[in-house]
């Protein structure tokens, strides 16, 4: 009766054993599993983030070759003309198309004819407007635009005149007298 009960409960362990050990072998298999589909999710976006940055680095080398090719024409040029609006006590300083800096003897009549236009006055503002081209493909454009309108202003602040009174704005841009390469000094006083 003794060897009868021993049978009993070795043969009660076995199925208690078997549970155990698949149990854990299923949560393993599951674990593999969740551990799988991450790593696999992880690597597709891994390699589409690469891409896009490959993409992105041949665009952007593209058209910075692109930009650096038309810049390296950027020159003074003989061009460059400078007309006074008595009118609206304003200068309009017209550039050639390749064309960003100011030249020697129009730095020098501008120094002149401001100097003598602020003398003796203590209130007063310089705007500097450059034309803002709205087309987002005309990037070079606008970055012409904006070396212009600073170039102009570096002028002015070379002059000794306080930073804070040269004040420079984009504004939308229109064409003055058939051109719409310029930068419009204005000298406006305040009250």
């Amino acid at each position: 009766m003794a060897q009868d009960q021993e049978n009993d409960l070795s043969a009660i362990a076995w199925p208690g054993f078997v549970d155990i050990l698949s149990a854990c072998i299923i949560m393993f298999v599951f674990f593999l599993m969740v551990v799988a589909t991450a790593l696999f999710f992880h690597i597709l976006i891994f390699v589409s983030k690469v891409e896009s940055d490959v993409i992105v680095e041949e665009v952007q080398s593209e058209y910075e070759y692109e930009f650096s090719q038309v810049q390296t024409e950027f020159a003074e040029s003989i061009d460059q003309n400078v007309e006074y609006d008595k009118e609206n006590n304003r200068f309009i300083v017209f550039f050639s198309d390749d064309a960003i800096s100011l030249l020697p003897e129009v730095k020098t009549q501008l120094e002149q004819s401001i100097k003598e236009m602020i003398q003796g006055k203590s209130d007063y503002t310089i705007t500097i407007q450059a034309s803002k081209f709205e087309s987002k493909l005309d990037v070079v454009s606008r970055k012409i635009s904006l070396a212009r309108m600073l170039n102009a202003r570096n002028t002015l602040v070379s002059m000794e005149l306080p930073s804070s009174k040269v004040i420079p704005r984009m504004v939308p841009g229109y064409v003055i007298g058939e051109s719409d390469h310029w930068v419009i000094i204005e000298i406006k006083e305040t009250e």
